[in-house]
């Protein structure tokens, strides 16, 4: 199991814009990649962030041979998703480490809670985050939301 979590700064002010700098962490049983990991050059538009993660997951279900690399907006951190015959998904690093294997399925379903929690966390105003986001949400397969 996989999961996903959209870490936006706590002590931001009440009105979140949605440019906000937080990190990203995947987390399976035995390991854990984190933009964490780099400190301050590991800091990312959180809500940049969730909204490519989605459009990601959109990407892998749109194509049988589908891979995509996210790399997280103001960020030194990122991650390669590719689909593989036997394994389902393979997340590693851009330079090719493995970090893990995970269903599509779960791999998407911890893309959208994670971004499910996020927002209901701390729900930016209206702008092109925000719109980013909404459009992410609006294009991410009926299949897996649950």
């Amino acid at each position: 199991m996989i999961v996903v979590e959209f870490d936006a700064p706590g002590d931001a002010p009440t009105q979140v814009t949605g440019f906000e700098l937080g990190h990203v962490s995947l987390r399976w049983e035995g390991g854990a990649h984190s933009s964490r990991q780099l400190g301050s050059r590991g800091l990312l538009m959180v809500y940049l962030a969730a909204a490519d993660m989605l459009n990601g997951v959109a990407t892998l279900v749109a194509g049988r041979d589908a891979s995509y690399v996210f790399t997280g907006a103001a960020s030194a951190w990122s991650f390669a998703v590719r689909r593989t015959r036997r394994h389902g998904l393979q997340l590693s690093t851009p330079a090719g480490r493995l970090l893990c294997h995970a269903s599509e399925a779960d791999y998407a379903m911890a893309v959208w809670r994670g971004t499910e929690q996020l927002l209901a966390a701390r729900p930016p105003i209206d702008g092109g985050p925000l719109t980013d986001l909404q459009t992410a949400i609006a294009a991410f397969p009926d299949v897996h939301r649950r």
